[in-house]
């Protein structure tokens, strides 16, 4: 009986690890290249700010209600295969290239497709457990599933294609959503083995009183300013400097290696070294050091080179993060506090960065833009640097459900 239920635990690795490939390999089609689809479907570059901006305020609203959600029905499994298969009928509509109709679109798209990253989060740290450690190995497979998709469009594309040449590209994102769809059934409902209580809005409540909570959001919302103007335009900044659709694809290959080395090899020591706030804000002085360098003319073996920091701004960002997530929230609202997260991070910071960054694109130039990214993240770092402690276990608790407490 042990040994079924060791080998029904590594299927469970297993499934879980392509869940994460599938999940960022579509990560690939979307985030590389569809603002330069709606850039020659005709869209300004205010216009896909507006676009992004919209699909991020979403991405406010959807995570926190999905959250929800999955901790009240004490299930993660159906909101990922929901949101996954949502996330691919809707994303269709996005071929009409026209900027109402987009902008309508991509509300609804992001209504499923952003909760998807801190449901499987949520799924994930809950399995490790005690072994939070663990969560960067195991979310490089994410990053090779990335890596391999941008490598097959660098060799399917040619350098200066039209919109028509990127429909296929972007149709790539449907079939990866519905795989995950597929897959997530074959997830357990939970990451844990026992149910962890009844979630509760008072978490909300719970969470927001906590001056330690609140002061690593409002970081996290800063640095995440600037980040949300590099993701909405660093694919037309890449274009602006003469850097082909399918070499795109290879500068954003080097980008992922160096975060999937950081996950693999640097993500555990560095945490039991430096703990997560040390790795936090050290993925958030690479942001400054990268955006601050795309603020002037540079050669193009100098784009490749920053390229490498990716290490930084995304993989030690995220893996101390969402560790700290799961570390400050209580059992029964991990979901929720990632999604709450998420909310923050997908939702007002990349809005406010994708709005500000097109407006500065369009009125001033795109140097500028990426100026105004490593300022938000600088402001952000003497912050953190100043008022966040190191996180520990959550002491935030819910009251007992009423059953509960009739059968105590």
């Amino acid at each position: 009986m042990e040994g079924d239920g060791a080998s029904h635990d590594q299927w469970v690795d297993r499934w879980l690890a392509i869940a994460y490939a599938l999940l960022f390999a579509a990560v690939a089609p979307l985030g590389g290249y569809l603002n330069l689809f709606l850039q020659r479907c005709g869209l300004t570059d205010s216009q896909i700010g507006t676009v992004t901006a919209v699909m991020s305020l979403m991405g406010v609203i959807a995570p926190p209600l999905w959250g929800y959600w999955s901790d009240r029905w004490h299930n993660r499994r159906t909101p990922i295969a929901l949101a996954a298969l949502g996330s691919a009928l809707t994303f269709l509509a996005f071929f009409s290239g026209t900027f109402p109709t987009v902008l309508v679109v991509g509300a609804f798209f992001a209504f499923f497709n952003s909760p998807l990253v801190p449901l499987l989060d949520a799924f994930a740290l809950e399995r490790l457990g005690n072994t939070r450690e663990r969560y960067g190995p195991l979310r490089a497979w994410g990053s090779w599933g990335f890596v391999a998709m941008m490598l097959l469009f660098g060799i399917a594309l040619k350098p200066n294609g039209d919109k028509a040449a990127l429909v296929p590209v972007l149709g790539s994102f449907v079939a990866l959503r519905m795989a995950l769809f597929t897959i997530a059934w074959r997830l357990p409902p939970n990451g844990a083995r026992q149910r962890s209580g009844t979630s509760d809005w008072r978490i909300l409540r719970d969470l927001f009183t906590e001056r330690a909570w609140c002061l690593f959001l409002l970081v996290s919302l800063l640095s995440t300013v600037g980040n949300g103007a590099f993701y909405a335009f660093f694919p037309l900044y890449l274009s602006r400097n003469g850097v082909g659709d399918n070499w795109q694809g290879y500068f954003w290959v080097v980008a992922v290696l160096a975060e999937i080395a950081f996950m693999a090899w640097l993500a555990e020591p560095l945490t039991k070294r430096l703990g997560l706030k040390g790795v936090m804000l050290l993925g958030i002085a690479g942001r400054m050091v990268r955006y601050g360098a795309y603020a002037f003319a540079l050669p193009l073996s100098a784009l490749v080179a920053l390229q490498l920091l990716h290490a930084l701004t995304f993989a030690a960002v995220h893996t101390a993060s969402v560790a700290w997530v799961s570390l400050a929230a209580p059992p029964n609202g991990r979901a929720l506090a990632q999604a709450l997260y998420a909310s923050v991070l997908m939702g007002v910071g990349n809005a406010i960065g994708a709005q500000l960054g097109g407006w500065l694109s369009e009125h001033w130039n795109i140097h500028a833009m990426f100026g105004f990214a490593a300022a938000m993240n600088a402001i952000a770092l003497v912050l953190g640097h100043c008022w966040l402690q190191e996180p520990h276990a959550a002491a935030i608790t819910t009251a007992a459900p009423e059953s509960a407490r009739r059968d105590a």
